[in-house]
């Protein structure tokens, strides 16, 4: 290492600063020595973030072997130490050195080997800096309880105050944070604007914590360090709501959300040791996430299932789902998780009997809607996707522009009916004016949205298809037919009824995109549920079962190396 130092020259560039623009034809390699760069690439479109590197992370490797131009732009995103290496002093490097060409070898192999999740992942932060905007409120049993956690699984962790050095050692503090191991907490000061500023400078991540219940207009601080300005250069921005043990779930964040340009928003409750945990999962980039297919009645299997993947130890820290997937996830979420109240929302559901006894004039659908519409009231409420404790989204095609439609704010009950909207059976949801029809006809496992969440693992869970097989007839049986063989009780013609023939065919398409779905994940499991169908909602006490049993199995006979939360169970022991 300290040949390869010698060999390059050390840089430091300030935020905003370009290593090399899209383009250029110079061909040194960088090596991020403390701090993080950004890659930007520019096409018709605008300028597009490919994401950030981070310290010990090489950039500008490929024009070093190719001789070609930059494919991108890459610009340091707050103080930042690279040490450039170009052409020539590589080569000499690696003649002096051979084991360095394979050490660089073996690391562009793994870039380009990477999977499309382990692509969509960013470096931990090594600098986080917290704004608390209520300095008479003590954070530091909060930062504490952090602390602790952090360094139970293994991530050393420093947390640095204003008051803790003098002043005219501020610059030392700043210089030598990158010498220390694993992560520093710097805790800005709304008395020491200097101090906040250059915490601000050195940040790799920015976290604004408050009391939930505290008034939700801009702070001074706020306005003073400008933190929710525009630009290339933005840093990542969380705000983290801090709440009282005992709150059931929060009501319109909303109201802090619309005034902030965030990144992602984390409720908290403070002496709360699950969402103690979630939160340095999501600060050091090793949250889960889960994303749940759609397929009907068959959704029920989505509960069992989570149930034996909470039993075994998986904490969850985001949600996604389309369709059934959608409504029983986040009906999960919503009660964070609370066995007897989502067995309460699956019993009412099938009771119900939500697409039955609601027909409507065939003009726009087979079903009026009203019924699902008053469920999903009497369920949700005025609850918001944004006062879910684990951060919850659920998706709908958007059919005024042809597209998917990614919700994560908003009514609960209206996103999830917008996400269920099977074309046909209900009426599409009206959405900012524009129509919103059943998230599976585009994506009915919608895993692209999780990517802009903090996750080191994705477990994605689908519900199976159809099962492959030919009927007893040569010709489609006419309506009279069929309403004899069913009269007479001989049941001659098996044929799907017309909501499982719209629904079959309208996520046709998006069924084949799940065959390349095990590559954008850490877990794939599709369930057997072939016994069960699109409309069965009678059974779904047993569906749950099936749910819970056919995850068990799966679990059980996964390889030890590939149960993640084994490994952090132990780290915390």
């Amino acid at each position: 290492m300290l040949k390869i130092l010698e060999a390059g020259e050390k840089q430091q560039i300030d935020a905003g600063v370009y290593l090399f623009k899209q383009g250029d034809f110079e061909n040194s390699l960088y090596v991020v020595v403390s701090g993080r760069v950004r890659a930007v690439m520019q096409d018709k479109t605008g300028t597009n973030i490919l994401g950030d590197i981070g310290e010990g992370e090489p950039t500008g490797e490929f024009a070093l072997f190719t001789n070609e131009p930059r494919m991108a732009s890459v610009l340091a995103i707050g103080k930042t130490i690279v040490l450039k290496i170009n052409k020539q002093e590589y080569l000499n490097l690696v003649s002096q050195n051979p084991a360095f060409a394979g050490v660089l070898t073996n690391f562009l192999i793994k870039r380009l080997r990477r999977n499309i999740l382990e692509q969509h992942m960013s470096s931990r932060p090594k600098n986080i800096a917290v704004i608390n905007l209520q300095p008479e409120h003590d954070l530091s049993p909060w930062t504490n309880e952090i602390e602790k956690t952090l360094e139970e699984s293994g991530l050393p962790i420093q947390v640095f105050y204003h008051d803790s050095q003098p002043e005219q050692q501020y610059n030392t503090v700043f210089a030598t944070l990158e010498q220390q191991e694993g992560l520093n907490i710097l805790v800005c000061s709304e008395a020491q604007p200097e101090w906040s500023r250059q915490c601000l400078l050195v940040a790799d991540l920015l976290i604004v914590a408050t009391e939930f219940g505290a008034d939700p207009n801009l702070y001074q601080i706020e306005k003073i360090q400008n933190l929710y300005a525009q630009s290339i250069l933005n840093k990542k921005i969380y705000i983290v709501f801090l709440h009282e043990n005992e709150t059931l779930l929060p009501k319109r964040t909303s109201r802090w959300l619309e005034k902030r340009m965030v990144n992602l928003h984390i409720h908290v409750r403070k002496n709360h040791s699950g969402d103690i945990r979630r939160f340095c999962r999501i600060i050091a980039n090793q949250a889960v996430g889960i994303v749940l297919g759609g397929g009907g009645a068959k959704g029920y299997a989505h509960v069992g299932a989570i149930r034996a993947l909470l039993e075994v130890g998986v904490e969850i820290d985001f949600l996604g789902g389309t369709s059934a997937g959608a409504l029983y996830g986040i009906g999960m979420s919503h009660s964070d998780f609370d066995p007897q109240k989502v067995n309460g929302l699956c019993e009412t559901s099938a009771k119900r009997r939500l697409t039955s006894n609601d027909f409507s004039w065939p003009i726009i659908s087979i079903m009026s809607g009203k019924k699902m519409a008053a469920f999903m009231q009497e369920m949700f409420g005025e609850s918001e996707l944004e006062d879910i404790w684990v951060n919850s989204y659920c998706v709908s095609t958007n059919f005024s522009s042809s597209g998917t439609k990614v919700h994560d704010r908003g009514l609960v009950s209206k996103m999830i009916r917008a996400s269920i909207a099977i074309p046909g059976v209900f009426p599409p949801v009206v959405i900012n004016r524009q129509l919103h029809v059943d998230g599976g006809v585009v994506d009915n496992l919608p895993i692209e949205p999780m990517y802009r969440y903090p996750v080191r693992h994705i477990i994605a869970i689908s519900l199976s298809g159809l099962e492959t097989k030919q009927v007893d007839y040569d010709e489609t049986p006419s309506a009279g037919m069929l309403i004899w063989d069913k009269l007479t009780g001989k049941r001659k013609y098996k044929i799907p009824g017309i909501s499982s023939l719209i629904i079959n065919s309208l996520t046709l398409n998006s069924r084949q995109k799940q065959e390349n779905t095990k590559a954008k994940v850490s877990l794939y499991f599709e369930m057997d549920l072939k016994d069960v169908g699109l409309l069965d909602d009678k059974k779904w006490s047993q569906t749950i079962k099936k749910g819970y049993y056919q995850m068990n199995v799966f679990l059980k006979n996964l390889p030890d190396n590939e149960k993640f939360w084994l490994k952090k169970a132990a780290n915390s022991q």
